[in-house]
């Protein structure tokens, strides 16, 4: 079974499960499969999914072109934002959407009130560095909520860094699947609790602000009370 089957197992487990979720991110090993695409928008759920540059699209004004052809043949207006922290600050770059009419789906068009999309991402150090992304959304989704979406995908893939190097997520040679299900969960469980003892230690290690400081001090002469809601 290959990773895009285990992909559309997992999104349909969780859709059945009524695990709340509003979209889809992935890089282009997933991206590039077009039945996972189409499932998804069978189903109305957006996606964010990265595809390789020979990716075929096309827009009302083109027959079908690959997505760095149509990229540079397309006008299209960048616009610079931030996708989320990294290890170095934000990760800025310029953004552009196109709308496509065959994204390569085995469906063809999009689900009525959605659109299918080209986002384009091009280094803001280094112009000629570009990245593709199809886009399936409602139509009218801002371009800001995509961006961040696209981020999110970074964010997970940290965890999951954390959870190798931290708690030995993969330290563990599978041989049946309840052994295996028992390592997963104690180690998840491990980086959760690693978490939230860190965001709590940094929290309680922040200085006083000057707003605290007069509110926890008494007035001279007087006698501290219990605070008043």
């Amino acid at each position: 079974m290959t990773k895009p089957e285990l992909g559309r197992r997992m999104v349909e487990r969780c859709r059945r499960a009524g695990v709340p979720f509003g979209w889809v991110a992935a890089d282009s090993l997933y991206g590039q499969d077009r039945e996972l695409r189409a499932a998804l928008e069978r189903r109305r759920i957006p996606y964010v999914m990265a595809v390789p540059v020979n990716e075929s699209v096309a827009t009302p004004g083109t027959g079908p072109l690959r997505v760095d052809a149509l990229a540079a043949r397309v006008p299209l207006v960048f616009e610079r934002r931030s996708c989320g922290d990294g290890t170095k600050g934000e990760r800025r770059y310029d953004w552009a959407l196109a709308e496509v009419t065959r994204p390569g789906g085995a469906d063809g068009g999009p689900r009525r009130s959605y659109a299918h999309l080209l986002l384009v991402r091009r280094s803001v150090t280094g112009p000629s560095r570009i990245a593709y992304f199809a886009v399936h959304a409602r139509a009218g989704t801002p371009i800001s909520e995509i961006v961040r979406v696209m981020g999110l995908r970074w964010s997970v893939e940290d965890c999951f860094e954390a959870a190798k190097s931290d708690c030995g997520v993969d330290h563990y040679e599978v041989r049946t699947w309840d052994a295996w299900h028992r390592h997963i969960t104690l180690a998840m469980a491990a980086l959760a609790f690693l978490t939230v003892t860190a965001t709590r230690t940094a929290t309680e290690g922040e200085p006083p602000t000057d707003h605290d400081e007069k509110r926890e001090a008494p007035e001279k002469g007087a006698v501290p009370g219990p605070p008043v809601s």
